[in-house]
Parts: C-alpha cells; structure tokens; sequence
C-alpha cells in the first residue's frame, strides 16, 4: 500500500510509562517513515477518545489506535457510525489483543507498526446491539461472569493468565440460565451458561481456527454452551479442530445468521469485546464490511 497523507496516531495516556515509551519508540518511527504528516494525540479518557476518534476521522487517511481491547472497540463503534471511515490500523499494546490475534497482526509493537504501515486494506464487518457496536464478539454468561470476577491486582500482575484464572473460578460457581434467540428468523429455546456471538475468534487470546469464523463473511457465529461441566469445557477446547462440524458438538450448539435477538428471564449484563455496559435483552445486527481495517500483506504473516 502505498505511503499515508496525513496520518493520526491515538494512545491512551493512562497506559503506563512502559507502554507509551514502547509507543513512541517502537510504533512511531515506523509510521512517521510511511506518511507525509503523522499527528499524535493523547487521551486521557473513554470520552475523549470517542469524540477524539470521531474529528481525527474527517482529516485522516489512516487512522493508528494504540491500546487493548476497550480502546479498539470504542474506536470500532465511532467508525462504524461514520459513512466513509478511514482505514483503521490496531497496534495492540494491551492485555489480550484479541482482534489483533484474529487478523494476524503482530503482538510486538515494532513489528506491528512496520507491517501496517506497509500493508494491505481488508474489509471486515461490524455487528450493531441495541444502541452500540462490537467488533470482536458478544456474550452473556460465563464470559461476563468472567471479566467482572478478573482481580485488578492480579490482571495487573499476571497480565493474561489472570483471565484464565478467573475463568476457571467462574465456571465452578456457573449456574445455567433460560435463554431465548431468535437467529434469522427461527427460534430457540435453550438452557446455558454461555451464549456468544462472535464476529472475530479469539476471547481472553483462546484462538479459535474454526474455517467458518470469519470476520469478513457478514455472519455471526453464535455458541451456545449448555453446561460447565468437564465434557462441555473439553468439547469447548476441541473447537479447534479442523473438521469438527455442528453435528459432532454435544454439549455445544454452534449456529451463524446475520441478525440475533437474545431474551433472558431476567436481565443479564452483556459483554461487548470486553466492555459490559448493555444488558439483555439484545438485538443484534450484522454491518457487512464496514470496516477497512490495515492488515500485514499476507506474505508477510508467517514472517
């Protein structure tokens, strides 16, 4: 791809002095090397890096967001509002960097910067739920269950181990739940402690290579997961496998569609790539290639 206009670079400045010396020392370069003009903007809230990304959007022909999870989804949901988005670029500095890892992007911020700056354009899709947007997935249960049981001291500590941690105590102490969906047109009723739908394919850096998990195919891949039980986690781990199809599942639905209604008894918190500030019920929506996003050429990938 050729050489950036006018480039913008957005950092959170509550990431830590490691992290934004990485930044400046290791991503810069490469993007100043590869635009006519790079600007750097801080911020230092959720807010403002909302209304931040929304203005850098109308003057830049690339747009770079350094940060995890939280910070791409905001930029994800502001662009996906926008008609014509400029290219978004997703240098991971944070704790799981899921999407990152779903789109082959380098998990080194030297190295990410360097392949993006010199990639290629891929048009992913976004998904709509009620009044917000996710990128990578979206879930009731188990995963949100998860996140708000994390120990900020030993995410801190123990950086992505402490997701698996809290994972491992949160199925222990799952209970099942009545959940109804509506995918496409036709319904189910089912009993789970997990139900996701998911746009990219990795949760807490669990990489799922499942063939028709693709962020580019305008489908949703929806998992409902019926229990906690040792069978049921294990089935959830061999998701991997490359032939394994819906029928081989037993203790896993796996069903895809373009258009999700999720209604619980009562209302439960969702989890939109990490961030819970929805609750049930839920209607969501695909947006087929709404996105460009800036990937690594794909010779690139395996260098």
């Amino acid at each position: 791809m050729a050489g950036f206009t006018h480039s913008v670079l957005l950092y959170n400045a509550k990431a830590g002095a490691s992290t934004l010396d990485a930044v400046m020392g290791q991503a810069v370069p490469h993007l100043a090397a590869s635009s006519k003009t790079l600007e750097l903007i801080k911020t230092d809230s959720p807010e403002e890096m909302e209304s931040v990304c929304r203005s850098a959007a109308e003057r830049a022909d690339a747009l770079f967001v350094a940060g995890g999870d939280g910070t791409v989804h905001l930029a994800a949901r502001i662009l996906s509002s926008i008609d014509t988005p400029p290219p978004l670029g997703i240098l991971p500095s944070g704790t799981c960097n899921d999407f990152a890892r779903t789109m082959n992007i380098p998990l080194y911020l030297d190295e990410a910067a360097s392949k993006l700056s010199q990639g290629q354009l891929q048009e992913v899709d976004t998904a709509t739920i009620n009044d917000g947007t996710f990128l990578n997935f979206a879930g009731i249960g188990l995963v949100t269950d998860a996140s708000v049981n994390i120990d900020p001291h030993l995410k801190e500590r123990y950086g992505k181990l402490s997701y698996f941690m809290s994972a491992m105590q949160t199925m222990r102490q799952s209970e099942p739940f009545n959940v109804s969906l509506t995918i496409d047109g036709q319904s189910y009723d089912e009993e789970a402690v997990l139900v996701l739908a998911m746009n990219g394919k990795s949760i807490g850096t669990h990489l799922f290579p499942m063939q028709n998990i693709d962020p580019a195919d305008g489908l949703l891949d929806v998992f409902i997961i019926q229990s906690s039980s040792f069978a049921a986690i294990r089935e959830w781990f061999s998701l991997s496998k490359p032939h394994l199809t819906a029928e081989d599942l037993e203790h896993i639905i796996h069903l895809q569609g373009r258009e999700i209604d999720i209604r619980t008894n009562a209302p439960m918190d969702i989890d939109t790539d990490g961030e819970i500030y929805m609750q049930t019920p839920a209607s969501i929506r695909v947006q087929p290639g709404k996105l460009n996003l800036l990937v690594p050429k794909e010779e690139d990938i395996f260098t």
